[in-house]
């Protein structure tokens, strides 16, 4: 008897954990400057419904060899979110990352976070001049919320340099880099210089 009693008290708290975990939503999204594409096999965000205890992980990357840099330093609210149909104040656990190449350039964790009004994500976010990144992470974990729908029907921002002070830098190695002749082309430009000046020789003898 008390073996099965110790059995369903476990059973009773794996469950009750498997319960208190909640959903956990992917959403991957890529920018250029101009659309947003959400990446093959992402979550939609949109219709997205998040009860208390649900998480996603907000990733958005630039383009290919495209980045956002601080021009002006300030702090930027909402830095990082998503728009919420009912208006509502929501508490969250959230962890911003910035990074460059794959490098960490700016993190911050917020544990307890109120989100006021119709946004689920990020509040003011200072943010140095100079800095720069080229993909964005937000960890957001849902604890509270005074509304029973926290349906997501829209990105807030998705793009960084609506704010003054940031901008969108596309495809600088384009400008950076400027294409170098290969060298079969090299070596037929000094066979015609070759030639050119054979001929000329020629003509003086």
């Amino acid at each position: 008897m008390a073996k099965k009693i110790v059995y369903l008290f476990g059973w009773l708290v794996v469950t009750i954990n498997i319960a208190n975990a909640g959903m956990f939503y992917d959403f991957n999204v890529t920018h250029d400057g101009n659309l947003t594409t959400l990446e093959a096999g992402s979550d939609n965000p949109i219709g997205t419904n998040l009860t208390v205890g649900d998480s996603f992980n907000y990733n958005i990357k630039a383009d290919i060899n495209d980045f956002w840099k601080v021009d002006v330093g300030d702090s930027f609210f909402p830095f990082l979110a998503f728009k919420a149909t009912d208006s509502a104040t929501r508490t969250a656990d959230i962890t911003l990352s910035l990074l460059l190449d794959g490098i960490q350039q700016f993190t911050t964790t917020i544990n307890g976070v109120v989100n006021t009004y119709i946004h689920m994500g990020t509040n003011a976010i200072s943010l140095s001049t100079g800095l720069k990144f080229d993909e964005m992470i937000l960890d957001y974990n849902l604890t509270n919320s005074t509304s029973n729908t926290n349906t997501i029907t829209g990105y807030f921002w998705t793009k960084p340099e609506n704010f003054s002070g940031i901008s969108y830098v596309n495809n600088p190695s384009s400008v950076d880099n400027p294409s170098v002749p290969e060298p079969a082309s090299i070596a037929l430009l000094g066979l015609g210089l070759a030639g050119i000046g054979f001929s000329r020789k020629k003509k003086t003898t």
